[in-house]
């Protein structure tokens, strides 16, 4: 019997006995239809996470104390001799204080939040985007100017409108009241100023203003609480990072105080994390694999026990051991790919719809990513379920003697 033959004859057996085949390919279905479907929405959601954060900057380290006691606070020297560390471009300083109060358009009505105090760099190294007006300046940090940039819903809170540049905001700082002039206004949140992602103090502050005049005004000396570093090389940031707080242990006389972090690290965290949860869903999806390939197998020997006779037949007219074996191992392979096809199909199908439903909850677009690499291992891995399922079944039919299998009723 040539391969055409085989081909052919495999394929009548498959379609003769339709249920039970169907049946058989059931698990292999499920199990590709799953890996596919698990992989594809899992690739979408990592794409569009990182689509909106891409904006983020990764030539950004964060630099923070683990304690506020006063000794290890940060200083304005230190960002002075951070600038100097080869692979640093700028420094920027940030400060924020809490307990303060805004008053509002209305008489008698204030909202409690923070005020925050940085410089002209931290627009640069946040990506900062201004709706109205600017900035605040390196002039304004020298000159420690009463300035300040809102957002527009604390615009709305205190004038009623947001274009109200050049009016004075009125903040309590614990009895002591602070007029400022507001000099721009931020984009919205949903304009993604700052990814709507993160929580930073120009997300949820009532006015950031010149760190210099926050400093004065808390009688703070030049302690900082924050430094925000742009880095030249981002495959240097972990040198980078290391560099940095040895220089602060050093300055301050004291170890393990501060600590570093950056998106550059938070990006590979991140796609570590949904790599390992595609994984390791995908791998208990493959179960089924395992699954389909026992009812493969099962099948395939209920076939031999059917077909004794014509296997008889078979070698009393002069088909080898080989032949017979080699058409059990067909069928078999037949049936995977068969149900690798449909599975691959109804994966692809069901991940469309899951990165649909997943869009809508997540508010914005999800798209499903079937690669081909992911499809030719699935078809590999069902072609190899076919081949070890057909393996023990093929030989057992191999192995019948053509005599006792013609007398098989």
């Amino acid at each position: 019997m040539n391969l055409i033959e085989s081909i052919t004859s495999a394929a009548a057996s498959v379609y003769s006995h339709k249920l039970r085949s169907t049946l058989t390919m059931l698990g292999i279905i499920i199990g590709i239809g799953s890996v596919i479907m698990i992989v594809a929405v899992g690739t979408g959601v990592k794409n569009s996470v990182f689509n909106v954060v891409s904006g983020i900057n990764q030539y950004f380290i964060e630099v923070y104390p683990n304690t506020y006691t006063w000794d290890d606070l940060m200083t304005l020297d230190d960002a002075e001799a951070i600038g100097k560390i080869p692979n640093v471009s700028m420094v920027t300083m940030l400060s924020e204080w809490w307990g303060l109060e805004l008053e509002l358009r209305i008489p008698g009505e204030y909202e409690e939040g923070s005020l925050a105090g940085t410089d002209n760099n931290y627009m640069v190294l946040e990506d900062v985007n201004i709706s109205k007006g600017r900035f605040i300046s390196k002039n304004d940090v020298d000159n420690k100017s009463r300035v300040a940039v809102i957002r527009p819903e604390i615009a709305l809170k205190v004038f009623g409108r947001v274009d109200c540049l050049g009016e004075k905001l009125e903040i309590n700082a614990w009895g002591v009241t602070e007029q400022f002039t507001v000099i721009g206004i931020l984009k919205g949140t949903d304009e993604n100023v700052v990814s709507s992602m993160l929580n930073t103090p120009l997300s949820r502050s009532l006015a950031v203003i010149p760190i210099t005049t926050i400093i004065e005004m808390f009688g703070y000396e030049d302690k900082i609480d924050y430094f925000g570093v742009g880095i030249r090389d981002v495959s240097k940031t972990t040198e980078t990072s290391a560099e940095i707080t040895n220089l602060l242990h050093l300055r301050h006389n004291n170890k393990d105080v501060y600590y570093t972090q950056s998106m550059s690290n938070q990006f590979d965290m991140i796609d570590g994390m949904l790599n390992a949860v595609t994984g390791f869903v995908s791998f208990v999806a493959g179960i089924s694999l395992f699954v389909g390939g026992v009812g493969v197998m099962n099948i395939m020997l209920v076939s031999v026990k059917e077909r004794t006779r014509e296997i008889g037949i078979r070698k009393s007219l002069g088909a080898t051991n080989g032949n017979i074996k080699f058409q059990f191992l067909l069928e078999s392979i037949m049936l995977t790919l068969i149900g690798g096809i449909i599975g691959v199909v109804l994966g692809g199908l069901l991940a469309i719809l899951a990165c649909s439903v997943i869009s809508g909850l997540m508010l914005t677009e999800v798209i499903p990513v079937v690669s081909l690499p992911v499809i030719a291992i699935a078809f590999g891995v069902s072609s190899a379920v076919g081949l070890i399922s057909g393996v023990y079944p093929s030989a057992k039919a191999a192995r019948l003697d053509p005599i006792e299998a013609l007398r098989y009723e």
